[in-house]
């Protein structure tokens, strides 16, 4: 059994005019999270947003046209990204989860692609499997694959913002032995953020493992005739049952401010075998995959 300190941040979106001004922002957080002993910190998706002022003429963007500033600015600093990332965690000896940016594919496909920089140097990634509307104007094409890790030997997965809402995934890592959901998101307005935020509560509940969320909060003022303005609040979710002891299920949650903050929470991968071996329904002792096969091959009495 493993125990993994995590730091789950609500990160501020504000003007980065360049890619080392993003590394500086993220350094600051991270370095203050890895004092306070965190092992994981997990940071949201798209943090690279800020990144919009550093457009030649981010003045001229307007929401009309950022879909092209989103396909061509980003994949552009795709690889150097992905490096600065990986040796902000090799320098503060902790691994920075989530953080998604647009990529490009050798194919010419686009992705939105989370990571998990070890402290060690080893990159994974997740591509987003669920894409909202906006993603998909964008052209942004969604995974085809999942991806399970582990940081200090919890078994860890990541589901991009939208992918904590779909079930299905999920619960297919959980059987698959997945200890810890990583959900970095972004959202602009308070449905999104619900939706994000009892979609892990229902996750971590019927899997019984823990969820983590970080979301992208504030502005960067771009573009300048509707301004991008991210919401939501950093938590750690826990199943609901006798074994964790929290009756609504938060282990950790950050105060609503839309402000950048962190939390920490110290989680223990024992309480999720204890959960898992003698649970509270629901649990998945007591999920029936034959029923559901029998349902998915049209066993439905229709009346």
């Amino acid at each position: 059994m493993s125990q993994l300190r995590i730091a789950a941040a609500q990160f501020a979106l504000r003007p980065e005019p360049s890619l080392e001004a993003l590394s500086q922002h993220v350094s600051s957080l991270v370095e203050g999270a890895a004092a306070d002993g965190a092992q994981l910190v997990l940071l949201p998706e798209l943090v690279t947003t800020g990144l919009l002022a550093s457009h030649p003429n981010p003045a001229a963007l307007e929401a009309g046209r950022i879909d092209e500033a989103y396909r061509t600015l980003f994949p552009l600093i795709a690889d150097h990204y992905v490096d600065l990332m990986s040796a902000i965690a090799k320098r503060c000896g902790t691994t920075i989860a989530g953080a998604s940016n647009i990529r490009r594919l050798p194919d010419g496909s686009l992705r939105n692609t989370a990571y998990i920089f070890h402290a060690d140097g080893r990159v994974d990634q997740q591509d987003k499997l669920h894409l909202t509307p906006p993603e998909r104007a964008m052209g942004i094409s969604p995974g085809e694959r999942v991806m399970l890790t582990r940081v200090e030997g919890v078994s860890v997965a990541v589901q991009i913002c939208a992918d904590i809402e779909f079930p299905e995934v999920s619960r297919e890592l959980a059987l698959r032995g997945a200890e810890l959901i990583l959900a970095p998101s972004l959202t602009w307005n308070s449905r999104g953020a619900n939706r994000v935020r009892y979609g892990a509560h229902a996750r971590a509940m019927e899997n019984q493992l823990y969820v983590a969320v970080a979301p992208l909060v504030g502005s960067n003022g771009i573009p300048h005739d509707s301004p991008l303005r991210c919401t939501g609040f950093a938590m750690v979710a826990t199943p609901l049952d006798r074994t964790f002891g929290l009756n609504d299920g938060v282990l950790a949650a950050h105060a609503d401010t839309r402000e950048e903050g962190i939390i920490l929470a110290d989680l223990d991968t024992e309480l999720v075998a204890v959960s898992r071996a003698n649970p509270e329904p629901p649990g998945l002792k007591y999920i029936r995959p034959e029923l559901y096969d029998a349902i998915r091959e049209g066993s439905i009495e229709r009346v």
